[in-house]
């Protein structure tokens, strides 16, 4: 059973954050209303830039990194991650670019949010 399907199958519904980085700063990519943790079942990263790494951490603190994804110039990548569940209530998820050109990177978000 996918991951999609086990949380839809328990009642959860599925949700979708979509960001636009113009500069190379952190930017929420999902914020959860309050009393939620995010379950990321997938993720899509479209740069049409020149190549660079993209960072994704929970909460913005150091040691706290998800995942970093190395993507090529003009690229989109849509990782298998089944999914990445957060343990702590109110986290956000960030994401950082190396690069920063305007509209250069874009990041779809799709998961769930838990009680």
């Amino acid at each position: 059973m996918s991951a999609n399907n086990f949380y839809i199958n328990h009642g959860y519904t599925p949700q979708t954050r979509y960001t636009e980085f113009d500069a190379s700063t952190t930017l929420a990519i999902w914020t959860p209303t309050t009393s939620t943790r995010v379950v990321l079942t997938g993720i899509t990263v479209t740069n049409n830039a020149a190549a660079g790494t993209f960072l994704i951490t929970f909460g913005n603190l150091a040691g706290s990194k998800v995942a970093e994804f190395t993507v090529g110039a003009s690229a989109t990548i849509s990782p298998s991650i089944g999914a990445i569940e957060c343990t702590m209530y109110d986290r956000s998820i960030f994401g950082r670019p190396s690069s920063s050109p305007t509209n250069g990177w874009r990041v779809t978000a799709q998961g769930f949010e838990l009680p």
